[in-house]
C-alpha cells in the first residue's frame, strides 16, 4: 500500500528527522501499515509520511527517504495494511469482497486512517531527532476536526 503524499510549498521547506515506533495496544502494528503527519489549522506545507515496518518502526520523509517533516502541530494518520484486493478467478470472475488478512482482533479503529477524526496529534520542533512513539487504543474517540485545515465557507 502507497502513502499519497499531497504536496504544498516547494522543496525549501526546511525538514527536521522524526522517527519512532506505533504500536496498537502495546504491540507492534499487525501487517505494518503508514504513518503520515498532517498540517493542522492554517499551517501550510508539505505533508510527511513514512512505512510502518513489522517491528512498528517508521521514519518520515517529506523530500527524501528518511529527511523528516518540517517543525508545526500535526494530525497523525495511521493505515493499516491487511487487506487483500479481490481475487480474480479462473472463470474470471472477481470475489465479491474484500479479504482481510489481519484477525479482528489485531484491526485497529478506522478513525486513526481519518485525517478530520484522528485522536492523534504530534508536535515536530527544530531539533535534530523528533522522537514519536504512539500506542494506539481499541477504544479510540474522534477529533472535533475544528483545528484542521482552513476554514470552509458555503454549504455542503
Amino acid at each position: 500500500m502507497g502513502l499519497l503524499l499531497p504536496s504544498g510549498c516547494g522543496d525549501s521547506i526546511k525538514v527536521y528527522p522524526v522517527r519512532g515506533k506505533v504500536t496498537f495496544e502495546g504491540k507492534p502494528l499487525v501487517g505494518g501499515g503508514s504513518i503520515a503527519l498532517v498540517p493542522i489549522g492554517t499551517q501550510r506545507g508539505k505533508t510527511a509520511g513514512g512505512e510502518i515496518g513489522p517491528d512498528g518502526s517508521f521514519e518520515l520523509m517529506t523530500h527524501k527517504p528518511g529527511d523528516g517533516s518540517m517543525t508545526g502541530e500535526f494530525r497523525v494518520v495511521v493505515i493499516q495494511q491487511g487487506d487483500k484486493e479481490p481475487s480474480i478467478s479462473q472463470d474470471g470472475e472477481k470475489a465479491k469482497k474484500v479479504i482481510s488478512t489481519v484477525a479482528k482482533e489485531d484491526r485497529i479503529p478506522a478513525i486513526y486512517s481519518d485525517h478530520y477524526k484522528t485522536p492523534l496529534t504530534a508536535t515536530v520542533e527544530a531539533k535534530s531527532v523528533n522522537e514519536l512513539n504512539i500506542d494506539l487504543k481499541r477504544s479510540a474517540t474522534g477529533a472535533t476536526g475544528e483545528d484542521f485545515g482552513p476554514k470552509r465557507s458555503g454549504g455542503a
